[in-house]
């Protein structure tokens, strides 16, 4: 045997001869004119809803609407803000007494 008859694709099948044979089955140009046609279609949708989104949110409507009389600011007490930084400037001082003392360590 030749290297040319090893080459060859038997074709003892109908359903080979049929795949391999039939312009029907396999046709890339029709293939890829479905491809570009389905990826500009769902480009356009998504393009389509993306825009509807953006109009949604930038007219306000996507989101329930609060009466800006009803909200009401809560400010911050000043004695509130006071023992906040006390807290800290407690927390502050409890870490530099750890640091200055002599820890042994437990690894040890």
């Amino acid at each position: 045997m030749t290297n040319i008859e090893k080459n060859k694709i038997p074709f003892n099948d109908s359903l080979s001869k049929s795949i391999f044979l039939s312009e029907k089955l396999v046709r890339p140009k029709r293939d890829w004119r479905i491809l570009i046609i389905l990826f500009a279609v769902f480009l356009i949708v998504s393009i389509g809803f993306d825009f509807y989104m953006y109009q949604q949110v930038s007219s306000g409507d996507m989101y329930v609407d609060v009466n800006r009389s009803d909200v009401a600011i809560e400010s911050l007490k000043k004695s509130d803000l006071q023992k906040i930084l006390d807290n800290f400037d407690n927390k502050k001082t409890i870490i530099t007494t750890l640091k200055i003392k002599n820890l042994v360590d437990p690894s040890i």
